[in-house]
């Protein structure tokens, strides 16, 4: 690949990946930046070992395309209903591996690990450079908008009362069961009641093992599970090999497009006729003391995404998926789970690869 790529993708989690390899396949020269030293992003670094938003509330795929081509990639076994909801069940170290597959095996696009956004130029109402390479387009899935706060687009932002950041870690040796909510309650009520930060428990696919979502402080996990070893049924012999706890963010900074997506309209089912993507997931609003608030959309209804949304309002070439998709704090509380922004990174890819063949033809 020459140093004039048509497009480079910022951010290689699952909004980046899906971008980066849609491009590529539209014929588009694809440079993927990421400052990690591999693909994978929240999927393959956080802990998280559930895919959610790719199903409508009956279990139905809502995106087909390369949602589904990914998911069932890293799938090794059936959805399974939590709650109100269907999640994928899935190991981080697979998303990772299938993540780096589909990079290599995709013609025209290159991947540059270890790289930090250094610089960014705008002519004319577009970006001409960015890390010093003349580039087409940018489609911007760092998930915290660096390229539009690098030139000063306007963005909007989460903060910790709607999105507070969690720590996640695998916790083995559990025999309780915990398949339902009020399972779940039952078995942490000792914590509430002892005023510790509450837990939340997720799926995992190793027996015997649950993947937990922590708001509270790193220094307080190692208190926490030896708390619910000495007084939770269930997980007497519990325990985490995990040394390093590191918060990740569910949300941080969102690009102002040509259309700004709403709690509104993720609440109404609301549909557009530039609609790319199609998301059922709640608006799932946590804050910094670990309570949830889940808002759900009526029984059988999906909402749609703009293009819209994907396009930046004031720079023409700059495009977004993921996590700093167009959409206000509640919309995003719903639209930046994985599935979703797998759809939406598609979705951009195709964008941006379709506005340069656009730009020639006129």
């Amino acid at each position: 690949m020459s140093n004039h790529p048509d497009i480079i993708v910022v951010g290689s989690g699952a909004s980046g990946l899906a971008a980066a390899v849609s491009a590529a396949r539209m014929g588009r020269t694809t440079l993927l930046l990421d400052q990690r030293p591999a693909a994978g992003g929240t999927g393959g670094f956080s802990g998280l070992t559930t895919l959610c938003g790719l199903y409508d509330d009956a279990g139905e795929w809502l995106n087909d395309g390369f949602p589904r081509e990914f998911a069932e990639m890293v799938g090794e076994a059936p959805a399974i209903r939590m709650g109100k909801t269907w999640v994928l069940p899935y190991h981080p170290e697979h998303f990772r591996e299938v993540a780096a597959r589909l990079l290599a095996q995709t013609p025209k696009l290159q991947a540059r690990w270890n790289t930090p956004l250094t610089n960014v130029l705008v002519e004319g109402g577009r970006i001409a450079h960015l890390n010093n390479i003349q580039v087409s387009a940018v489609i911007d899935c760092s998930g915290s908008a660096e390229v539009a706060r690098a030139i000063g687009a306007e963005c909007l932002a989460t903060d910790e009362t709607t999105q507070a950041p969690a720590i996640l870690f695998p916790l083995r040796g559990v025999t309780r069961t915990l398949n339902t909510p009020a399972d779940a309650a039952q078995a942490l009520l000792p914590l509430a009641r002892a005023g510790l930060p509450p837990l939340n428990f997720q799926p995992s696919l190793d027996p015997g093992t649950v993947t937990v979502k922590f708001t509270g402080r790193a220094d307080q996990v190692s208190h926490v599970v030896q708390f619910l070893r000495e007084h939770v049924r269930g997980f007497e012999h519990c325990e985490t090999q995990q040394k390093e706890f590191i918060p990740a963010q569910r949300a941080g900074q969102m690009i102002v497009g040509q259309y700004v997506l709403t709690g509104a309209d993720v609440m109404a089912g609301r549909k557009f006729p530039d609609a790319v993507a199609r998301c059922a997931w709640p608006i799932e609003q946590w804050n910094a003391a670990g309570v949830v608030r889940f808002r759900y959309l009526p029984k059988g209804t999906h909402y749609e995404i703009p293009a819209r949304s994907l396009r930046a309002a004031r720079v023409q070439n700059l495009f977004m998926a993921g996590k700093t998709i167009s959409a206000d704090v509640d919309a995003i509380a719903s639209a930046r789970v994985m599935g979703c922004c797998l759809a939406t990174g598609a979705a951009a890819g195709n964008l941006a690869a379709a506005s340069l063949e656009s730009a020639r033809s006129s």
